[in-house]
C-alpha cells in the first residue's frame, strides 16, 4: 500500500477530530451524579464511570454530555448526567443495585445486578447508546464508548446502539 494514502489519510482524520473539537459545544453543562439515599444500606450501591474516546479509543473525549437512565431511549427515566473531563471519564454514577446476598442464594430468581443503560452525546460525533449495562453493588463499573466523528456538518445517521447483555452465571 502506498506511504503516502496512509499519511493522506490519517491527516485527514486529525484535522476532521481538531475541527470537531474546536467546534463550541451547544452548552457545557456539569450535574451531579445523584447522591446516596440514606435509606439505603452500602450492599445495595454500586458505581458506574464512563470513559469516552474517538479514533478507535485513541484520544480521550472531552466535554462529552453521558446520560445514565433506566428503560427505552424513547421512554428513559433520567438518573443523571455528568461531562466528560478531559481523561475522557466521568465522575461516578452512583446507582441502585440488588443486594449482594442475592448471588450467595442458588434458590434466588432475581438477577443479581441492576441494568442501565446510557446516553453518549459529544458535538461533530454520533451519539452512543449503550443498553443493558451491569451494575453489581459494592463494584465500580467502568462503560468504555468510542465515538464516530460525523463526516460532515449537520450529518445525522442515527444514534449507534450497543447492547451490553450478557448473561453472568453467578
Amino acid at each position: 500500500m502506498d506511504k503516502n494514502l496512509i499519511e493522506q489519510y490519517k491527516t485527514q482524520m486529525l484535522d476532521m477530530y481538531r475541527t470537531a473539537k474546536k467546534a463550541p459545544a451547544e452548552e457545557k453543562i456539569t450535574v451531579s451524579a445523584p447522591p446516596v439515599q440514606n435509606s439505603l444500606p452500602a450492599n445495595q450501591v454500586g458505581r458506574l464511570i464512563a470513559v469516552v474516546s474517538t479514533l478507535r479509543s485513541l484520544y480521550p473525549l472531552e466535554g462529552a454530555r453521558v446520560t445514565v437512565f433506566k428503560g427505552e431511549p424513547q421512554n428513559m427515566q433520567v438518573i443523571g448526567t455528568l461531562v466528560t473531563d478531559q481523561s475522557g471519564r466521568t465522575g461516578s454514577f452512583v446507582l441502585e443495585t440488588p443486594a449482594k446476598e442475592i448471588s450467595l442464594d442458588s434458590a434466588e430468581t432475581e438477577i443479581p445486578y441492576a441494568i442501565y443503560n446510557m446516553l453518549v452525546q459529544a458535538e461533530g460525533f454520533r451519539d452512543n447508546i449503550h443498553l443493558n449495562i451491569p451494575v453489581f453493588s459494592g463494584v465500580t463499573s467502568i462503560q468504555r464508548s468510542n465515538m464516530m466523528l460525523l463526516e460532515t456538518a449537520g450529518e445525522d445517521k442515527g444514534a449507534q446502539i450497543f447492547d451490553e447483555a450478557q448473561q453472568y452465571n453467578l
